[in-house]
């Protein structure tokens, strides 16, 4: 009777104390692989498992609400980075900005910046070693501009990095001052961060909101259970399969609602 939540509570706490990407320290291409193949072995062990206890009907109803807890989590997670990152983008940009208007050679600015960036969170870390690397190239004379546009396909917010290497283009192809430029790219992120952190938060009680619906069949279950239908028996025995399909259509109308969210939202 209660092997479908105790399924579904062990496959969610398994994926909530797994680590992040960001926590995982780098290994080789071909340990990649193994590990890749060990993971996929590993985890098809309790997957067996849980079809050999549970039925393939009650194992498909769990892995299907254990993975859309997951890509919530996911979502959630980079919605998390990609603000905090944004945050600390700017805060380095004021850095960069203030050294620029002191007469600060470009280098020395992102260097700076770099270095104030390295030491605030773990976002501003990410920050921070991406301006270190802009600063080397410019040393170096490469093309700054480039290197920007390199540190966003490694961001979590590439949106911001390619703008700032827009205006620090447009300086450098047309002589107009750094500093005003990079000022302007400072106000810019700054209030679409502002602005994108306002959404978010209007957007938490709709989110709220469509997890409360999707609970509903759940609390009608248990409803059930209290006037004695016992629909969890039937649902784990001969209406297991019922217990999948409405489990699909439970967890595509969560992922429905959120795709529906993030577009208003981005």
């Amino acid at each position: 009777m209660n092997g479908v939540p105790s399924a579904v509570m062990l496959i969610a706490a398994a994926l909530l104390v797994a680590p992040s990407a960001a926590r995982r320290p780098a290994v080789p291409r071909r340990a990649f692989r193994v590990s890749r193949r060990v993971a996929a072995l590993s985890a098809s062990g309790p997957a067996i498992a849980a079809v050999v206890v549970l039925g393939p009907a009650v194992a498909i109803a769990a892995g299907l609400v254990a993975v859309t807890l997951f890509s919530r989590r996911l979502r959630r997670r980079r919605r998390r980075d990609s603000s905090s990152e944004g945050r600390a983008l700017s805060t380095a940009l004021e850095v960069l900005v203030g050294e620029l208007r002191v007469g600060s050679h470009p280098v020395r600015g992102f260097a700076v910046a770099a270095a104030e960036a390295v030491g605030a969170s773990a976002s501003g870390h990410a920050v921070g070693t991406a301006l270190g690397a802009v600063a080397a190239r410019a040393r170096l004379g490469a093309d700054v501009a480039a290197g920007l546009r390199d540190s966003a396909r490694r961001s979590s917010a590439p949106h911001y990095w390619s703008r700032v290497a827009v205006y620090w283009r447009l300086a450098a192809e047309h002589g107009l001052p750094m500093a005003t430029l990079m000022a302007t790219a400072y106000r810019d992120i700054t209030e679409r961060q502002r602005f994108a952190d306002r959404v978010d938060a209007a957007l938490s009680g709709a989110r709220a909101t469509a997890m409360v619906l999707a609970g509903l069949p759940i609390l009608g279950v248990l409803l059930g259970e209290l006037v004695g239908a016992q629909p969890v028996s039937f649902l784990l025995g001969e209406g297991g399969w019922a217990l999948a399909a409405g489990s699909a259509l439970l967890c595509a109308g969560v992922v429905w609602s959120d795709r529906i969210i993030d577009r208003v939202g981005s």
